[in-house]
């Protein structure tokens, strides 16, 4: 894991109670997988919180959890898909702690209990973006966007079927692409939400199939927030955290091809690098 160094000049002994979210999407153990997948899609949410009675965590369930499930298994429940967190967080947890761990382990989101164990919370990195513009702004503006982007960033085209997106997701551990014509340019988006909100069940057609379902321009996002490499890391910040935008696409100004992608991790490593 790599280890990262406090520099970013905002307050990080703030305790995670102050900044976490209360509003958590939570669903019992005997939750349906069909309305765990409902409740996600509705709520635009990324996770939802398995917990018993009591309100003790048990498990976490991803939206890519959810989409994973097949026609033959939509009988499952919330206990047959959820994970065990990979991270979680306590309610008086400093947030240079815990910003440190979500990094470490790659995780956008991670639950927060109380002292006895019980759920209290949700802290997600765009809670952390917000802090940095709300002290910092000026320094989110003094760095530009080539200076933290990724690259060497893998785009899929509009006529690529859903199927073979999905396997990318699944082999990639991605939750969404850019999507470009022929000549790279940028034309849309594509994430899980996209597949959540107009499929549901993620068909699995064979190559040698007499069809291969769905293509990515039919489900993609064309409407997308981009930015441009010489633009203040503060722009993508700011819709991140107004959009609730994952991931931003950076494009060259005139031709509109795409060079680079800026995601949340980018914003929250400046506070570290």
């Amino acid at each position: 894991m790599k280890e990262v160094q406090t520099r970013f000049p905002i307050t990080l002994e703030t305790l995670v109670g102050t900044l976490m979210s209360r509003a958590v999407v939570t669903v019992s153990p005997e939750e349906p997988a069909t309305g765990v997948r409902k409740k996600l899609r509705e709520k635009r949410a990324r996770i939802a919180l398995v917990i018993d009675r009591d309100s003790k965590l048990l498990g976490i369930i991803t939206r890519g959890d959810v989409l994973i499930i097949t026609s033959r298994k939509s009988n499952a429940r919330a206990r047959d898909i959820m994970e065990e967190p990979r991270i979680i967080l306590r309610e008086n947890e400093m947030l240079s702690s815990a910003v440190k761990r979500m990094l470490e382990y790659d995780e956008w989101y991670a639950p927060v209990v109380g002292d006895d164990g019980m759920l209290v919370g949700v802290l997600g990195l765009e809670h952390v973006i917000q802090r940095m513009l709300d002290e910092n702004e000026d320094y989110l503006k003094s760095i530009t966007v080539k200076n933290i982007m990724t690259s060497d960033v893998e785009a899929v085209e509009e006529y690529d079927y859903v199927s073979s997106l999905w396997e990318k997701m699944i082999e990639r551990r991605y939750a969404g692409f850019p999507v470009v014509d022929s000549k790279g340019r940028l034309v849309g988006i594509v994430t899980q939400y996209d597949i959540l909100a107009r499929g549901g069940i993620i068909a699995r057609e064979t190559s040698g199939g007499p069809s291969r379902g769905s293509r990515i321009r039919e489900i993609m996002t064309r409407s997308v927030e981009y930015a441009h490499p010489d633009d203040p890391a503060a722009r993508p910040a700011r819709l991140m955290v107004s959009k609730g935008y994952g991931r931003i696409p950076v494009v060259e100004e005139e031709t509109r091809r795409l060079v680079g992608i800026v995601d949340r991790e980018d914003i929250v490593r400046l506070m570290f690098s």
